[in-house]
């Protein structure tokens, strides 16, 4: 933290010099005290704050049943913004958009800050839109704050059908007639206060949330005093000088109805908080009052709960203050005026230090590649001072055709302003998008309109988390393991074993605490996918091994949630001239040999793997006991001879000869028929056991299942040499490339291979990561490939 005082009205300096000399060390003393009690509450009450947040990069936005999905997971400390080792576990859904069913839930590690996953796309999923959302144990709470860690995706059956079917549907948006609109006015400072010149913000939306571009006048006394319009997404400003004996109010132009928008009360005394200057290196605010006596008043700077300046100055009627940006890191600085009881009296939100992120440079070999040629990537990352920077980074290389134009989320917009700011964003990415120039102008406009309420880590919002967030889901999985009923000799348990059943011979011991309860630590759930809890009860034991499903949880409070996600960009035009004609190849309409699946011809077969099928067959062998064939005439279960050295265990599928007494009678173990006959039944029908569930062979061999980590899965990343690139079998591979665990070297540099396809089409490469000093970078490019001659 650090106590800035810059006053830049040299005139008063001069006059009290010589006061300031005599008091520095009691006016130091005090001011340090101060300013250590405002950061210090501060820093108590960001303790209630998540202290993890999540951001989700896909390997595209728009996939087709039947592919696999490729996502990273970035989890980093909500206010340092650096990868966090808090976690270990990240639980993922895929969820249907309208009714959040999930279709998909599973769990995936977490290494040092990052997830490297995939979901398959299940052929059977309804085209249309789902929601990918993730949450671990520290950024996902039982309350009522949006989930902000998920991102939107279109599932599609056909990626050619589904871009002919948006054509069909191309329109224009346009501006609607509609007459509802929900216009806002925001003082800036957070008050009006009489004989002080004010600026004033307005937003004007419609009922989705997106801008409507107004313009209108306001009145004083019903007489016109300035007209105004919007500047950027329905947002823009003007400045008066307000007067509390006066009405005021606002009347929009181009209204069917017209409607009067007064403003908020003008105070009669009061502080007025404004930005005049926003450099690279310095924040200049203008602080007023309207009254003339001199009292002392402290400026605070935070950024996302950490309390980095305090100011105190002395006021008569008006001072600027400088807040120099040297150690403030990239994002919304919550700048609040206390007055000299540490009371706050006014707040402005702004936006410092944009070029402070890493600026990622890709380099490919070639503008322009032939289908199936090889592609030479190099990247270099340096910073604002472009020094290089060694970063986490995450890349995928896709077809322009599965890219999602309505979704504007990027890493640098989620972290910056989507999971600062409450309520849904319009198009947030556009402010850090180089190529639009006004970007700075509307980003602050953008917090004048959002008002300083809506920052999350504004202290209000903050002691409305009045106590400290608990915790609802964990790293591990909790279990317990309870007696129904108890063996008269049954000793007590104080372990249970989980292992892989593929990998039967690695086993764990995991201890029973008082309570007979357990957790599968994070060791354990890498062990595999699937996890087996085996138990030592005897025969007379009747016990039960519960296990919590943390979706369960996850599901009962995402109910009192909303999801907060930015409101997609107003598409002004959709370009179909050159597309109406085009034929988009789909890896629907390509042959694939991904797999070979062999189906048994025999009906009733049950499908095992390698150690249910142990299990099952340990489980008949143990049934099949009382029955038995004789070696020599190969009857089935012989009355004549009983189960011994001349005998051997029916096998399954067999048929086998049955000894039968033709009238009355009766066999006797090795003595032939009172009277009768003996009679060989040849229409005995094949020999099966029972048919076992896996639910029987678990609770007969005393073993519950449970899940693990999602196994990993590697991206298919071929290298094609001269001859497979004109003679081998066509490549439809729409994703060329992911991979999510790029790190680059102490010269921030990266060099990266791979192959085309042979889709003749666009493609984009999409960059994102994080530094470890919590510093954020995007970066895109475009190539295309061709057919050969």
């Amino acid at each position: 933290m650090r106590n800035t005082l810059i006053d830049i009205n040299l005139s008063q300096y001069r006059n009290y010099l010589s006061l300031v000399l005599l008091l520095l060390p009691i006016m130091l003393l005090h001011a340090q005290n101060t300013s250590d009690q405002l950061a210090n509450q501060l820093h108590e009450l960001s303790k209630n704050h998540a202290s993890e947040s999540v951001y989700v990069q896909t390997s595209k936005g728009i996939y087709e049943t039947g592919e696999d999905l490729w996502f990273k997971g970035h989890v980093l400390n909500s206010q340092y913004l650096t990868p966090s080792i808090q976690s270990k576990t990240l639980y993922v859904q895929l969820l249907e958009s309208q009714t959040k069913k999930a279709v998909w839930e599973e769990k995936y590690e977490i290494e040092n800050g990052f997830v490297n996953g995939h979901i398959y796309v299940q052929d059977t999923l309804q085209e249309g839109s789902y929601t990918l959302a993730v949450y671990t144990p520290y950024s996902f709470y039982n309350d009522k704050q949006p989930i902000t860690s998920i991102r939107e995706l279109q599932i599609v059956k056909n990626i050619t059908d589904y871009h002919q079917s948006k054509n069909k549907d191309t329109f224009v948006k346009t501006e609607t007639k509609e007459t509802t609109i929900d216009f806002q006015v925001f003082p800036e400072g957070g008050h009006l206060v009489s004989g002080i010149t004010s600026t004033v913000a307005f937003k004007a939306v419609d009922s989705q949330g997106h801008p409507k571009t107004v313009s209108g006048t306001l009145y004083e006394n019903n007489n016109p005093k300035i007209s105004f319009k919007t500047t950027h997404a329905g947002m823009g400003r003007f400045s008066f000088i307000p007067d509390n004996s006066k009405h005021y109010y606002i009347e929009l132009d181009s209204t069917s109805i017209k409607k009067q928008y007064t403003l908020p009360a003008i105070k009669t005394k009061g502080y007025v908080l404004q930005l005049v200057g926003n450099t690279k290196k310095n924040l200049t605010f203008k602080v007023s009052k309207n009254t003339s006596h001199k009292e002392t008043v402290y400026l605070r700077v935070q950024v996302r709960g950490v309390a980095y300046s305090v100011a105190k100055v002395a006021i008569a009627k008006e001072r600027l203050i400088k807040i120099p940006l040297e150690d403030i890191p990239q994002g919304i600085a919550e700048v609040t005026l206390f007055d000299q009881e540490l009371e706050s009296v006014a707040e402005r939100l702004v936006y410092v230090n944009q070029d402070q992120k890493l600026n990622i440079k890709a380099v490919l070999d070639k503008g322009e590649y032939l289908i199936k040629g090889n592609v030479q990537l190099k990247l270099k990352v340096t910073d604002q001072h472009n020094n290089p920077v060694v970063a986490h980074l995450g890349l995928s290389v896709f077809d322009a055709f599965y890219n999602n134009l309505e979704d504007s989320k990027t890493i640098e917009s989620h972290y910056h302003l989507s999971a600062q700011l409450k309520g849904r964003l319009y198009n947030p990415s556009y402010y850090f998008n180089p190529e639009n120039t006004n970007r700075y102008q509307g980003l602050d406009l953008l917090l004048l309109t959002q008002g300083w309420r809506c920052y999350g880590w504004k202290e209000q919002n903050l002691k409305s988390q009045n106590t400290l967030k608990t915790t609802q889901l964990t790293n591990g999985v909790e279990g317990e393991f309870t007696y129904i009923k108890k063996g008269k000799k049954s000793p007590e348990q104080s372990f249970i074993i989980v292992y892989d059943p593929l990998e039967e011979q690695i086993k764990s011991m995991v201890p029973l605490d008082t309570n007979n309860k357990f957790v599968l630590k994070p060791s354990h759930l890498k062990m595999g996918r699937r996890l087996f809890i085996k138990h030592f009860g005897t025969k007379k034991d009747k016990v039960l091994i519960s296990v919590k499903n943390p979706f369960m949880t996850i599901n009962n409070i995402k109910k009192l949630k909303d999801y907060g996600y930015p409101i997609e960009p107003v598409t002004e035009k959709r370009e179909v001239n050159e597309t109406k004609t085009l034929k988009w190849q789909s890896i629907k309409d390509a042959i694939k040999l991904d797999e070979i699946e062999l189906v048994a011809k025999k009906r009733g077969v049950v499908k095992r793997d390698k150690y249910l099928a142990k299990l099952d067959s340990l489980a008949k062998l143990e049934m099949a006991g009382v029955d038995y064939v004789c070696k020599l005439d190969n009857y089935f279960n012989c009355p004549i001879h009983s189960f011994g050295d001349n005998s051997k265990r029916p096998v399954e599928e067999e048929v086998y000869l049955e000894l039968q007494v033709k009238e009355g009678g009766q066999f006797v173990t090795g003595v032939a028929p009172v009277d009768g006959q003996v009679f060989r039944n040849p229409e005995l029908p094949a020999y099966r056991y029972p048919k076992l569930t896996d639910a029987y062979l678990l609770e007969k061999f005393n073993i519950i299942q449970t899940k693990g980590y999602y196994t990993k899965k590697e991206f298919y990343n071929p290298i094609y040499d001269k001859t497979e690139q004109t003679d081998g079998f066509p490549d439809y591979r729409n994703t060329l490339y992911w991979k999510p665990d790029i790190l680059t070297n102490s010269k921030g540099e990266v060099q990266l291979e791979f192959s085309v396809s042979s889709i003749n089409s666009k493609f984009i490469g999409v960059i994102e990561g994080v530094s470890g000093n919590g510093e954020l970078g995007r970066q895109t490019f475009e190539f295309h490939v061709r057919k050969r001659e």
